[in-house]
């Protein structure tokens, strides 16, 4: 396991709650826009709940940055963090000046006394399958990001084939780059749609 999970919905009457709770106060803070609050592979003890903004989950591949999904207002970030001491697995980016509520994993383990068993292996088993999710999502991810990279690779291969003249190749970059642009523009939108949705 080991990964911090992609945001889930959450109510955000209970973030208001608890925070009414005298000593029990979470910490609420700022976050200006295009800050990396969260980086792949550093130890995180902090679950993050969106209040107002949103937030991108990212990770890098070969230099590259591939988003995985957008988080809004009353969504959960990092919360297997809460549960497992492992590194996280994605970075996190503010997409827009965004103000989380910030639960640590003591005040989380504290809280989680207070639970009787039968709660605890169910959230024990909920952190399970949220792990799955966030792997599912990761290859999601990973497999969107392929259909541009052959995109561009078949472009490549049509317009640099060493069995074409000059002549040949300005007539199919002519003919071929603008419906292939195309198609990579559709499929950048679909990708930014997905995320979306």
């Amino acid at each position: 396991m080991g990964k911090v999970l992609s945001g889930r919905p959450f109510r955000p009457f209970c973030v208001k709650c608890e925070m009414n709770k005298g000593s029990d106060v979470l910490e609420r803070s700022a976050i200006p826009a295009g800050k990396i609050f969260l980086k792949s592979g550093e130890e995180n003890s902090r679950a993050y709940v969106i209040q107002s903004g949103s937030v991108c989950s990212f990770m890098e591949i070969n230099g590259r940055k591939i988003e995985v999904e957008r988080h809004g207002p009353g969504t959960i970030i990092g919360e297997l963090c809460l549960m497992v001491d492992d590194p996280i697995a994605l970075s996190y980016e503010a997409l827009e000046p965004t103000t989380v509520v910030t639960v640590t994993r003591q005040d989380f383990q504290k809280r989680l006394t207070r639970v009787d068993k039968t709660v605890a292996k169910i959230l024990t088993h909920a952190v399970e399958k949220l792990a799955a999710y966030e792997r599912g999502e990761i290859e999601k991810a990973i497999k969107r990001s392929e259909i541009d990279d052959e995109a561009h690779a078949l472009t490549q291969v049509i317009l640099k084939s060493k069995r074409l003249t000059f002549d040949q190749q300005v007539h199919y970059e002519r003919m071929i780059l603008p419906p292939i642009n195309d198609m990579i523009k559709a499929i950048k939108k679909f990708k930014t749609e997905a995320n979306e949705a």
